[in-house]
């Protein structure tokens, strides 16, 4: 894997190597503290932060010092990311990291995450969805760095499981109560169990936005579990969204597997399977999004090594997030023309 440019990395001058290796067995999750507090920080999505952790693992600086510390949408319900930092609530999901990270620049010295000022601890949000319209501005940039999709999984239960194959059609019927039931294999009625992400998931918003349906059409009080976690899908009749990177990742063994447990599947939409024959993302798949890293747009022209290095991570093709695909492809992702773009995909604040 290529060298980055070099640069001074907080006194350190050098190049940052990254001895990123196709290794099996999941990397490690939250960067161990106080003793390996690290430069850029980020907080977010679950669906993206398996390959964010591949690189927190591996990439070192001159020093051989990690750099990357990206803190797993779950966990300890609070981290502490800077050796004089405050410890705050953990950000789940990709709403929240962009909302902790609005708080971290805090430009109106106003914005407190979970009560606390967290004012420059992070430096990157994880996200799975694209910026809002509700948020207009440009003080932070959506930076893609791969191609996602989501479909519905459920619990592989023989005769009993729910239809392989869907329309959005169906499913929007599904999560709005129009569709309430379905005739197994066995030729037995079973009644449909819809269930979403938890609030803030950009899984959440992306699946609700692909078939049609807002929040407000939603049948009232559905059932929510943490994203993309296949050990609570096991019952008849469960309809759950699921990224299928995810899906993939947990399949090749580098992020906790909890799709094996129930035998998780995922359904095809309209005829089409969300995986290919060799278990990689299908591009003919219609539900798919690109999948960002969030960072102050500022920081994008700013002058300090922190700065250098976060662009050296993220912004551009040659990044180091985007110059080898393999590793997104292990990780469940599909390589897209515009990694690194820093131009297209603007937001304002996202107050929390």
């Amino acid at each position: 894997m290529k060298l980055l440019r070099p640069a001074v990395l907080l006194g350190t001058v050098g190049a940052l190597c990254a001895t990123l290796a196709l290794a099996a067995g999941p990397a490690s999750a939250d960067p161990t503290t106080p003793t390996d507090y690290r430069q850029l920080v980020g907080t977010g999505s679950d669906t993206t932060q398996g390959v964010l952790n591949s690189y927190g693992t591996t990439l070192r600086d001159g020093s051989l010092n990690r750099v990357i510390a990206s803190y797993d949408a779950t966990g300890s319900a609070t981290i502490k990311v800077s050796a004089s930092g405050p410890t705050f609530n953990r950000p789940n999901g990709s709403t929240n990291g962009v909302k902790a990270l609005t708080a971290s620049i805090n430009p109106t010295g106003t914005y407190l995450w979970g009560g606390v000022s967290i004012a420059g601890q992070l430096d990157f949000a994880r996200s799975s969805s694209a910026p809002s319209s509700s948020a207009p501005g440009t003080q932070l940039t959506y930076i893609p760095f791969a191609r996602d999709a989501v479909s519905y999984a459920y619990a592989n239960l023989g005769n009993q499981s729910v239809p392989s194959n869907l329309t959005t059609a169906q499913i929007a019927g599904i999560y709005k109560g129009e569709i309430t039931t379905f005739v197994d294999a066995g030729g037995a009625t079973r009644t449909y169990k819809p269930i979403l992400p938890q609030a803030g998931s950009g899984t959440r918003s992306f699946f609700l936005s692909s078939i049609g349906v807002t929040e407000a059409q939603l049948i009232p009080g559905l059932p929510t579990l943490q994203e993309n976690d296949g050990t609570q899908i096991d019952a008849v009749g469960e309809v759950v969204p699921f990224s299928v990177a995810a899906w993939i990742a947990q399949d090749n063994a580098v992020v906790p597997n909890t799709i094996d447990t129930h035998s998780v599947t995922l359904g095809s939409v309209g005829g089409i399977s969300p995986l290919t024959a060799q278990f990689k993302l299908n591009p003919n798949f219609t539900m798919t999004r690109l999948v960002f890293n969030v960072v102050e747009t500022a920081r994008l022209t700013g002058t300090g090594p922190k700065d250098t290095l976060l662009r050296d991570f993220f912004v551009g093709t040659d990044s180091e997030i985007c110059s080898v695909p393999a590793v997104l492809s292990l990780y469940g992702f599909g390589a897209i023309t515009n990694c690194g773009n820093t131009t297209t995909y603007k937001s304002g604040y996202v107050a929390p």
